[in-house]
């Protein structure tokens, strides 16, 4: 905290006088700095101004406590003091280069939320066309809830799924061996386990409901298309399997 807050003390003036202390009766040569205790925050000047005091070094370097000072020292601070005004604007313009700061990063912060949204919306519309011109041999980034013979999983892996056929209301896909197991979904995650060969996918091939996945492509916030198994498959698992999330 100590190299993000830091006080310290804004000289305001400073003078060279002559006088005698509390309880003494020569004379010696003091400079006078009358100061105002202010505050930095990351270089910053973020606060002061709120009180002047003095210091009183003689030519020892000592600083003299003010209860040493004797009246005609104590007038000298006084009418000096007088003489000095606090320049709050420097002491406090700190703030507006924060502010600066902040404004310019939630600028860039706001081009980025709409660049990722618009990236987002063209990524469910190209999801959408490709799935209602579906096509065999065409790769989808997906969501799986079931490993490929319909059993539990942990998590929620993703991965690729390929359109091998369509025949009736059956589609039959397969997907591949390889998943990311990446909290947010993001199809460049995918680009490091794409299969560059047969043996990359897994030999099984589901079957999926080709009518319900037709309707869910109907939905105007559409964020993934979700398959279920079809037959004897879906006596037994009738949930989602996995959701389509992106097209290559």
């Amino acid at each position: 905290m100590l190299f993000i807050y830091t006080r310290y003390e804004y000289v305001l003036g400073s003078k060279d006088i002559t006088a005698t202390l509390k309880n003494e009766t020569k004379p010696q040569r003091f400079n006078l700095h009358i100061i105002t205790p202010a505050t930095k925050f990351l270089g910053f000047p973020v606060g002061g101004g709120l009180v002047k005091m003095s210091r009183l070094v003689n030519q020892q370097g000592q600083v003299i406590h003010a209860r040493n000072y004797s009246p005609e020292i104590k007038e000298e601070v006084k009418n000096f003091k007088k003489t000095l005004t606090i320049p709050y604007f420097k002491l406090w313009k700190g703030y507006l280069f924060i502010a600066s700061i902040a404004i310019v990063g939630s600028i860039i912060y706001g081009i980025k939320l709409n660049s990722d949204g618009k990236k987002y919306r063209n990524e469910k519309e190209n999801l959408a066309k490709s799935a209602q011109q579906l096509q065999t041999g065409q790769l989808y980034g997906a969501n799986f809830f079931t490993d490929a013979e319909g059993n539990n999983i942990q998590g929620l892996p993703a991965g690729w799924v390929k359109i091998v056929k369509i025949e009736g209301d059956t589609v039959f896909v397969q997907r591949s061996k390889k998943t990311s197991d990446r909290a947010m979904f993001e199809m460049k995650d995918l680009a490091s386990i794409k299969p560059t060969s047969d043996a990359d996918w897994n030999d099984h091939i589901e079957k999926m409901n080709y009518p319900l996945f037709k309707e869910a492509i109907q939905n105007k916030n559409l964020s993934g298309i979700d398959l279920s198994y079809i037959g004897v498959d879906h006596d037994k698992y009738p949930g989602v399997i996995m959701s389509f999330k992106g097209v290559e």
